[in-house]
């Protein structure tokens, strides 16, 4: 690796091939035996590739930086779905397509499909940078100061593969909104920018350490501003801190929430101050400047829906394919109407919708019948509309609860008809996880298991009035609300719109009509339930015929296991870019503090590799000095080297020598650590 390299000065595609010849080599390890189930799992969901429920088959997560989705992607996506899938695509609640029932056998086939054709799988699962999230309406809202769709999409490509994020302790989730009236919902995310003006200048606020599941936190202000040529460095901040602060042992306490809320908030704003003084100074990939407007005011719904002028005096048509779910059909319908307008991209959202961006007046009626035809809802507003999100749940999850999507189902079905439903938010998961972000809407519920006369039988959490938007004064977790049987759900979801509909007060929102009925006022709506006849289903989910057997026992893959040797040489790879990073601007003091922690991070992997178990926060000397006393002949002239070119460094101060030895000293672990022992032997 040379200096250029290791600091390169191009912008990361998403796509490289090298990608697939990586999934390759390790779908071989894992057919012929010679991975375990951890090392397997850590590996493959860095490349979107999910177990489910069901054996022998995956889930293929695509990932959409930003909602961005270039025409021809659409009918990829019809191929793609057709040729190793089963049933439809599926937006995600982070804009990502999920796509089901991939036999493992076929999954690098179906990885060359993809990236041979511009998509990308890399990192859109695992203890990674997820996709980075936007605005439903960005680059077409009339109230945005800039697109947060380019944005996300650009900090996506930025650090795309680099060796810091690639094993950290947990996922990490970003959002950029356009404005403050911050439709990227910030509070919920562990990192996240709003644009704005201060001093005649723009640039973002930013955000940290929210998150929801078990634990809802929101998140909390941790820059009041910054350029956007800072924007890399803010996610170097989070991504360093997460690496150096976070839990690596408890998987359930390892968000960077959990970090915010061990030091609290101002310890937390202050650590990721100082961090984001002392990397900002570093080169960073190159960012060309954005492309800013002056806002103007305009309505925005909290779900845009239907037709929507852009501030371009075009329109964007947002429509709704119930529960974000999209058959091959329908991509290649969504291709040809987006030719026939003449425009180049479509948008997918956090709500599960598509958005046909740049629609002329005159072309607008056309494309809204055309939608309409192909069973995508258009309807007037979101405030005529039914509102439904749903995580997959049960249908495919392994550790799904309930089967979230075919209540999803029967939730849209009968919102359709029912006035009070019109301009209310529904979310619904399968678990506490919350992918259908069940926290954060208007009605949510939340599947879990309950026994009913000592059966296991499923239900629902409601949890009412949350929204995710930092400016949102009454809260952003929604209020816990009664549990319910599953069957019984939707009586309960209708008696609550009916009692908000009729019971609240001018401009009340349904949080505040929910805290001032109180508990008591909220179970009175739902006594009615009591006398509902189930049909005898309370033990048989919604969608199912099987009875309900409780609580899933297989393992989830959200906390994805790593293989520690992976994670050390990752760490070795970034501190030798840190090497570069610090000599390109004469910080020769930081640049040799990098080149130790590359070798001792590589000297720790060959130590694992001889079964000598290291420590965090063991010495340097003391790892090198165990590395020594194993070490053969070619591994102790390499680190004798090192230290030889160290100390000349010192006396001479030039660091060129010193560090080609760190980086070759990588290689010879490197080469040590992952070929066979029998051509170890011969090496030496």
């Amino acid at each position: 690796m040379t200096l250029s390299t290791a600091v390169t000065h191009e912008i990361e595609p998403l796509v490289r091939l090298s990608d697939l010849d990586e999934y390759r080599r390790g779908l071989a390890h894992r057919l012929a035996g010679d991975w375990d189930d951890d090392k397997w799992t850590g590996f493959r969901v860095r490349f979107g590739v999910y177990g489910q429920k069901q054996p022998g088959v995956q889930m293929v997560r695509i990932k959409i930086p930003g909602g961005l989705v270039p025409l021809p992607w659409l009918t990829v996506l019809a191929r793609f779905n057709r040729k190793f899938c089963q049933g439809d695509a599926h937006i995600t609640t982070r804009q990502d397509f999920q796509t089901y029932f991939v036999p493992l056998e076929r999954t690098a086939e179906a990885l060359e499909f993809l990236y041979s054709n511009g998509l990308t799988t890399r990192e859109a699962c695992g203890n990674t940078l997820r996709n980075i999230n936007a605005c439903a309406l960005a680059g077409n809202c009339p109230r945005e100061h800039v697109d947060a769709g380019e944005v996300a999409s650009r900090l996506a490509r930025s650090w795309i593969r680099h060796p810091l994020v690639q094993h950290m302790p947990r996922k990490v989730k970003i959002s950029v909104s356009g404005c403050a009236t911050d439709c990227g919902v910030s509070a919920i995310h562990d990192l996240s920018f709003i644009a704005t003006e201060a001093n005649g200048k723009k640039g973002f606020i930013v955000y940290a350490g929210g998150g929801l599941g078990g634990q809802p936190r929101p998140a909390t202000k941790v820059l009041d501003f910054v350029g956007e040529e800072d924007l890399q460095t803010v996610v170097e901040t989070l991504a360093r801190l997460h690496q150096r602060y976070s839990d690596r042992i408890n998987r359930n306490a390892a968000r960077i929430k959990f970090v915010a809320k061990r030091f609290g908030e101002e310890k937390f704003r202050t650590l990721f101050a100082e961090e984001f003084e002392r990397l900002r100074r570093l080169p960073q990939r190159p960012w060309q400047p954005l492309q800013w407007r002056t806002p103007g005011e305009a309505a925005v719904e909290r779900t845009p829906l239907g037709v929507v002028e852009q501030h371009d005096g075009r329109f964007a048509v947002v429509g709704n394919p119930p529960l974000g779910l999209l058959s091959s059909d329908q991509f290649e319908a969504l291709a040809a109407i987006g030719r026939e307008v003449g425009i180049h991209q479509m948008r997918v959202t956090r709500d599960q919708n598509i958005v046909l961006p740049d629609v002329p007046a005159a072309m607008v009626e056309a494309v809204v019948r055309r939608l309409r035809a192909i069973n995508i809802e258009v309807p007037a507003s979101a405030a005529e509309s039914a509102d439904v999100v749903s995580c997959p749940g049960t249908t495919t999850c392994r550790i799904g609860i309930t089967n979230s999507q075919s209540f999803g189902r029967a939730v849209w079905a009968d919102s359709k008809d029912d006035p009070s439903a019109k301009g209310l938010s529904v979310r619904v998961s399968g678990c506490q996880n919350s992918c259908g972000l069940h926290e954060i809407g208007d009605f949510g519920f939340q599947g879990l298991a309950k026994k009913i006369d000592g059966v296991p039988a499923p239900h629902y959490q409601i949890h009412i009035g949350g929204d995710g938007r930092t400016g949102v004064q009454q809260g952003v977790v929604g209020l816990h609300g009664p549990i319910v049987a599953a069957r019984h759900a939707l009586t309960a979801l209708r008696l609550l719109r009916h009692g908000y509909a009729a019971g609240k007060r001018p401009g009340e929102t349904v949080r505040v009509w929910a805290e001032r009925l109180g508990k008591d006022g909220l179970g009175g709506l739902l006594a009615p339930i009591a006398q509902e006849d189930a049909g005898g289903k309370l033990f048989i989910d919604w969608g199912d015929e099987e009875t309900f057997k409780g609580a899933p026992t297989l393992r989830g893959e959200c906390a994805a296991p790593f293989a520690s040797d992976d994670l050390l040489a990752d760490l070795a790879d970034d501190a030798l870019i840190r090497l570069d990073r610090h000599l390109l601007v004469e910080g020769w003091e930081e640049a040799l503090r990098s080149g130790e922690d590359a070798v001792t991070f590589a000297a720790r992997r060959l130590l694992h590799h001889a079964g000598q178990f290291t420590k965090d926060d063991e010495a340097a000397t003391v790892i090198l000095d165990r590395t020594r006393a194993i070490a053969k002949a070619r591994v102790a002239a390499a680190l004798d080297h090192v230290e030889a070119e160290r100390t000349a460094a010192l006396s001479n101060g030039r660091a060129e020598a010193y560090r080609e030895s760190v980086a070759v000293f990588l290689d010879i672990t490197r080469s040590v650590v992952e070929r066979p022992q029998s051509d170890q032997d011969a090496a030496e």
